[in-house]
């Protein structure tokens, strides 16, 4: 006879000028819950005077997810949002502790490292400042038009003041040694109303995952609508819980 034991730990995957502070309210809720939950950081020393950057290369992004859930007992669920989709399409490879991946308005990889042409809209790559250093950075005046349209004040100030540079971000075609989307069950959680990542392009990666599901809201729902994700999560970690 089994009885269910602690539901699976769910590891968030933070994507370009974040960290794991973007998943606050979506820790609580699920801790609240019983949930255990992992935040990934993908950032590190980087700046010619040691400044924190966040890091774009797809091999030190695998390297660091895997370590930071090295120690992670029993099953995963992992989520990967925006460019935390690239470390969530290869990190999971091999590992049988994770049984679900969710992509939320996250980069989904093709076999050659592709993504659809239609993903990045103008208007993102107009916003971004590529500076000397070897850094990139959201501009200001439209920093929260692209991310945060739909969230408050408070949480807009919050990120603001939280954001750190990336190395200079570049959607580059690059090869992933494998598709974690293609061994295991994924869902892609499409935000309509999201003005980084296009909803079109959006749903062309999609369709590559098992499930999906649609939210109309911005690029950051973790702040703008947190109960939603809370409510995804729990409802897989649950699903996925160890059995002894």
């Amino acid at each position: 006879m089994t009885t269910a034991a602690a539901p699976a730990t769910v590891v968030l995957i933070h994507g370009a000028w974040h960290g794991p502070w973007c998943f606050n309210k979506v820790t609580a809720g699920l801790e609240a819950r019983g949930v255990p939950v992992v935040c990934v950081d993908r950032r590190r020393p980087a700046g010619p005077n040691g400044e924190i950057w966040g890091a774009d290369d797809a091999d030190e992004n695998e390297r660091m997810t895997r370590e930071q859930i090295a120690d992670v007992e029993g099953p995963i669920v992992m989520l990967g949002h925006s460019f935390g989709g690239q470390a969530l399409t290869v990190a999971p490879l091999g590992d049988d502790r994770v049984k679900h991946l969710v992509y939320l308005t996250a980069m989904l990889p093709d076999a050659e490292g592709a993504y659809p042409p239609v993903l990045i809209p103008p208007h993102l790559l107009e916003a971004l400042d590529f500076h000397d250093d070897g850094s990139s950075t959201v501009k200001a005046e439209v920093l929260r038009q692209t991310f945060y349209h739909q969230c408050s004040d408070e949480d807009f100030q919050f990120a603001q003041e939280s954001l750190v540079p990336d190395n200079a971000h570049q959607i580059n075609p690059w090869t992933p040694k494998g598709l974690a989307y293609k061994e295991k069950p994924a869902t892609y959680v499409v935000c309509t109303d999201d003005q980084a990542l296009t909803a079109e392009g959006q749903r062309i990666m999609a369709k590559e995952c098992s499930q999906v599901v649609e939210w109309a809201t911005d690029h950051s729902p973790f702040f703008s609508n947190p109960q939603l994700l809370i409510d995804l999560l729990d409802r897989l970690a649950q699903e996925h819980a160890a059995q002894v």
